[in-house]
């Protein structure tokens, strides 16, 4: 028994039945987080995000990335083109629909593999594909032979494969696999079947699929049921799942990739690649990028994934975490001091003196630990501008502004920095702000200033900064959510605020930011956005 094995104790029944099932000995990992999960409305990753994100993936062990489908946009064909030169050892693959330019564009971008895919169902063809069973059929012929031309891994994906006619899906994924489909994924696009269901599907597509061809297994969370449906179809012989981080996606999201790595280790000891002590690391990576907070009672990685407040259990736990924990955090990288009610209650010495050492020690303690230069120097430098005010850092404080430094795009990246801002309001006073940014356009940085009224103090910044946006005709982008919260207690607490902004499309994004004054970290977390924003867009807008 491995070391590692010693630290999972879960039910001894599972084995009874295993001998039952038609498990593969390895089930491969394919990481959608750059594709279906950039789906998730108020997600929009930049360039270097993108790369971070697929680097991390590596590192994990993840098998198969999956870096965009570089026909959508110009952003994600040249994320798709950077990140297949990296070198990564994981394989990089693109999809494309079953047309013709769709596939030349993955084939530009020079990826490793091609993910191909069409709609089956009666549902798709009539409402949305406006075509007849038979016309599906040559196109995918068709299609997947020019793609077969041009890659030796194709993999097919018949989209709302649940919702499709048995005899008409085995019928499209054997199509698939004449043309040349090496692999055939079965998706449940709207998450609609059961377990049962599920496996059965993969049965039936198992007694006819050739045995070399790797049937895997894609399923969403809109009835709560991915985790379960991918473990049945690993349990009736898929050996490959689409997954992505912490389970983002449209809608109710995909499956995450730590409930069914961890399901299938703990479960039934099958481990593949993947380097499991790196999930909690990737986990919180992705929080902190994104600005979704893991929720609390999230499997695995969850603030309270390892916490026991009952006093039954918290006794039989102190005797031995096996009572009420089926798996140690140390396994998944979760250290046992590393919840936020623990970091809260903790001061530490970090403050404007502290050395880059001592302060690098501490962030990667928190995890922190793919800064790149700027993003550490940035940390130090709003340490050392709130330590001036006389402000205490805890290591709450910490990591909210090693948080919020992160969610910020590249320096390269930014078109809009703060330059100075000054609010005036009081009692029978008027709100009125006056904002300077430097805005970079062309490739030169001019200043800008701005003055509005608003209802408040925190109004009266936006509508400066709004002011000054709109003068460059960058498009409409407003602001649709607003929250801020105190991290610590006390009339010095640091604010955390985080928007939620939307541009004349409906596209969203979050942002996040810092500060011990609520007013300068409203607009800093309005311009971080707004910089996101920029940035992808100068991307799409490139010749």
């Amino acid at each position: 028994m491995s070391e590692e094995s010693k630290k999972i104790f879960v039910s001894p029944h599972i084995g009874k039945i295993a001998k039952d099932l038609d498990l593969p000995e390895r089930v491969y990992m394919f990481d959608t987080t750059l594709r279906d999960g950039e789906q998730t409305p108020g997600i929009s990753f930049t360039l270097q995000e993108k790369i971070q994100i697929a680097t991390q993936l590596d590192k994990l062990g993840i098998d198969i990335i999956e870096a965009g489908m570089p026909v959508v946009s110009k952003g994600d064909y040249e994320a798709c083109k950077k990140i297949s030169k990296l070198g990564l050892n994981a394989e990089i693959t693109g999809l494309a629909r079953i047309n013709r330019v769709d596939i030349d564009k993955v084939i530009e971008c020079d990826m490793n593999s091609i993910h191909v895919f069409i709609a089956t169902s009666d549902l798709h063809l009539k409402e949305k594909l406006k075509m007849t069973r038979d016309e599906v059929l040559e196109a995918i012929t068709k299609e997947t032979e020019y793609a077969k031309e041009h890659y030796s891994t194709v993999e097919f994906s018949a989209e709302d494969a649940t919702r499709t006619d048995l005899d008409y899906l085995i019928k499209a994924n054997n199509t698939a696999v004449e043309a040349g489909a090496t692999r055939i994924n079965i998706p449940d696009t709207v998450g609609t079947i059961t377990p049962q269901g599920y496996a059965y599907i993969i049965r039936e597509h198992k007694k006819v699929l050739p045995k070399n061809v790797r049937i895997s297994v894609h399923c969403h969370d809109d009835f709560g049921l991915s985790t379960a449906n991918s473990i049945a179809g690993v349990e009736a012989g898929a050996s490959q799942i689409h997954s992505t981080i912490l389970g983002i996606g449209e809608r109710a999201g995909n499956v995450s990739m730590e409930e069914v790595v961890m399901s299938l280790y703990a479960l039934y000891g099958i481990k593949g690649n993947m380097k499991i002590k790196y999930l909690y690391e990737t986990a919180k990576m992705l929080e902190r990028m994104t600005g979704f907070e893991i929720s609390p009672n999230f499997p695995l990685v969850g603030s309270n994934a390892f916490k026991h407040e009952s006093g039954i259990h918290a006794h039989a736990v102190i005797m031995n975490p096996r009572t009420y924990e089926p798996l140690t955090p140390e396994l998944i990288g979760v250290p046992r001091t590393d919840k936020l009610s623990d970091i809260i209650e903790k001061s530490i010495s970090i403050g404007k003196h502290t050395g880059g050492h001592s302060l690098g020690a501490k962030l990667e303690e928190f995890g922190f630990s793919n800064l790149s230069k700027s993003q550490f120097n940035e940390i130090r430098t709003e340490i050392k501008e709130i330590g001036d005010k006389g402000k205490q850092i805890s290591d709450a404080d910490l990591f909210a502004i090693a948080t919020s430094v992160i969610g910020e795009v590249p320096e390269e990246e930014k078109t809009m920095n703060l330059e100075e801002l000054s609010v005036m309001c009081g009692i029978n006073v008027t709100p009125t702000a006056t904002i300077r940014l430097q805005i970079k356009t062309n490739g030169e940085w001019i200043e800008q200033v701005g003055s509005a009224i608003g209802v408040g103090p925190v109004d009266a910044a936006c509508n400066a900064l709004q002011e000054v946006y709109n003068k460059f005709g960058y498009g409409i982008i407003k602001l649709k959510e607003y929250n801020i919260e105190a991290i610590t207690g006390g009339t010095d607490a640091l604010g955390q605020v985080k928007v939620l902004l939307e541009d004349h499309k409906g596209e969203q994004l979050k942002a996040r930011a810092v500060d011990p004054d609520i007013v300068n970290a409203s607009i800093k977390a309005m311009i971080n956005g707004m910089n996101r924003y920029l940035a992808k867009r100068r991307i799409e807008n490139r010749k």
